[in-house]
């Protein structure tokens, strides 16, 4: 359910609005572009054009007014205002684009108008026609709307007697201008959507379509099949990226099957750890029974010496008096009869309290053992309570080492010890394991950098109920027991210990001897 609400919230190619999409952001900027050179290229057009035309009329003005004043400048005699005036019409008939023509005539009063084609003179052909005279050249007067004054001086014999001035129209000129706009507007924007519906039709074939497809192989990937691929259709761009996709989702499709390996293989290595944790828990379960069985046994065996002690010595002594008054009185005498029975009764007395000892003690079932691998799988037991109590494991062991020994008793004892150095450092620590062999006697020392034992209790600490320990975390007999597997297996135990400085409890057990020296040799 939360994969198709994550593929619902995210939107498809197909989905998204023309407006947003990439394919429309792309064709309006293509469109933009090639509209813009095409409305630039036009305007450049039309400004070549409209600069073509301008010229031509302001040629065909500066013609006709020379053509005028050559006109003037060579008519012979006089020439009266009506005459001037005709000739103004006909050239004017015969120019179109002239729509007026004056002759200023230049006198003492400055220069005034002498004949037209109208009854009045403009104030604009009025300033052409002083600028001309005062420059003696052609010039143009100031514009004003459509209609632009020219005027052209007119001399004889080198004397300026006036100016020809000529109204050009340039209507023709602004209605090309106005029309050439229109029409670039027109064509420019009538260009930019065929252009915008050519673009967005490539582009939703050339890149829509393989768009959706290689997002659609994204979709089946994000949902776990990863065996989808992207169909490459063009050696182009889009193809480039749908053949990286497709060799992405391979790479990612083998590096999940790696990792399922790897996950397998951890799972499978994590099952055996767990099941050999387990073993080791049980072991130590088992040991920790035998511990606690040990010292049941040991206390029992205790107190059955204690009440031997306590019960044999009277015993003893009642029996020795009883022989006596049996001696006395005589094997005949009812007195000795009654005393053997007595006799009887002390004697069972005593192998009541004889059974009661052979009962608290364990038998030993001697076996070769290698004390190095038992050590090993010791500290493979305590490394939780070693790691937890912050402390650091010194071993110094060797490959093998073999003993005649009863493995879950020496393991047991060994394990007391080790358990005591842990103990000891309740604020981390050197816990100090070392094994060595000398003249047929392996020797193992258990060091830690500790409280130490204290003085006092230092000549008693294998004696039984004896502790360092705090009241209700040790019973005393650990050492106890420690020490009596030991002699059993026919080696000694010690310690050494400064208050403050640590303990080292040695161990010296006899090496078993070789399978060589074990078999008899016959002659």
């Amino acid at each position: 359910m939360t994969l198709d609400r994550t593929r619902q919230d995210r939107p498809t190619v197909a989905a998204i609005p023309l407006i947003r999409s990439l394919r429309a952001r792309i064709a309006l900027v293509a469109v933009a572009a090639i509209a813009t050179v095409i409305a630039a290229s036009t305007l450049i057009e039309l400004s070549v054009f409209e600069g073509a035309v301008e010229r031509e009329l302001a040629e065909t003005g500066r013609l006709t007014a020379l053509a005028i004043a050559d006109d003037l400048e060579l008519r012979e005699g006089t020439f009266t205002p009506e005459t001037v005036t005709r000739r103004l019409h006909d050239f004017i008939d015969a120019i179109p684009d002239v729509h007026r023509a004056f002759v200023f005539a230049q006198g003492p009063d400055g220069t005034t108008p002498y004949a037209g084609s109208a009854p009045r003179a403009s104030a604009d052909m009025m300033a052409a026609a002083r600028l001309s005279v005062e420059r003696r050249e052609m010039a143009w007067g100031p514009e004003t709307g459509s209609l632009r004054s020219l005027a052209v001086p007119l001399e004889r014999d080198g004397r300026l007697f006036g100016a020809v001035v000529l109204a050009v129209s340039f209507r023709s000129l602004d209605q090309l201008r106005t029309v050439g706009r229109t029409v670039a507007v027109g064509a420019t924007l009538a260009g930019g959507i065929v252009l915008f519906l050519l673009f967005e039709w490539f582009a939703r074939q050339m890149i829509l379509h393989p768009i959706e497809a290689i997002q659609h192989t994204m979709l089946a990937a994000g949902e776990g099949r990863m065996s989808e691929r992207a169909p490459v259709e063009r050696p182009d761009e889009i193809g480039a990226i749908a053949a990286g996709l497709n060799s992405m989702l391979a790479q990612i499709d083998d590096l999940h099957s790696t990792l399922q390996q790897r996950v397998d293989e951890a799972t499978s290595t994590l099952r055996e750890r767990n099941r050999q944790l387990a073993d080791l828990y049980h072991q130590l379960f088992t040991l920790r029974e035998e511990l606690g069985r040990a010292q049941q046994f040991a206390a029992v065996g205790e107190t059955a010496s204690v009440v031997a002690h306590q019960i044999g010595t009277p015993l003893n002594l009642v029996s020795g008096h009883i022989q006596v008054l049996m001696e006395e009185h005589g094997p005949a005498s009812p007195v000795t009869q009654r005393l053997g029975i007595a006799q009887e009764q002390v004697r069972k007395v005593t192998d009541t309290v004889r059974g009661l000892l052979q009962r608290s003690r364990r038998r030993l079932v001697r076996e070769r053992v290698d004390l190095a691998g038992l050590i090993r799988r010791i500290c493979t037991l305590v490394q939780p309570a070693i790691e937890s109590a912050g402390v650091v494991l010194a071993l110094e062991c060797p490959a093998a080492i073999p003993v005649e020994a009863d493995a879950v008793q020496l393991e047991m004892a060994l394990l007391n010890l080790i358990s005591n150095a842990i103990d000891a450092m309740p604020g981390g620590g050197r816990l100090g394991i070392a094994l060595r062999t000398t003249e047929g006697v392996v020797r193992v020392d258990v060091s830690d950098s500790g409280t130490g034992i204290p003085t006092e209790l230092l000549p008693r600490i294998f004696e039984p109920w004896v502790t360092t320990k705090a009241e209700g975390r040790g019973t005393g007999l650990g050492l106890s027991i420690t020490r009596g597997v030991i002699a059993e297996h026919g080696g000694s135990i010690r310690v050494g210990s400064s208050p403050g400085a640590g303990s080292v409890f040695t161990v010296e057990l006899p090496l078993a001897p070789s399978p060589a020296a074990e078999t008899p040799h016959h002659g």
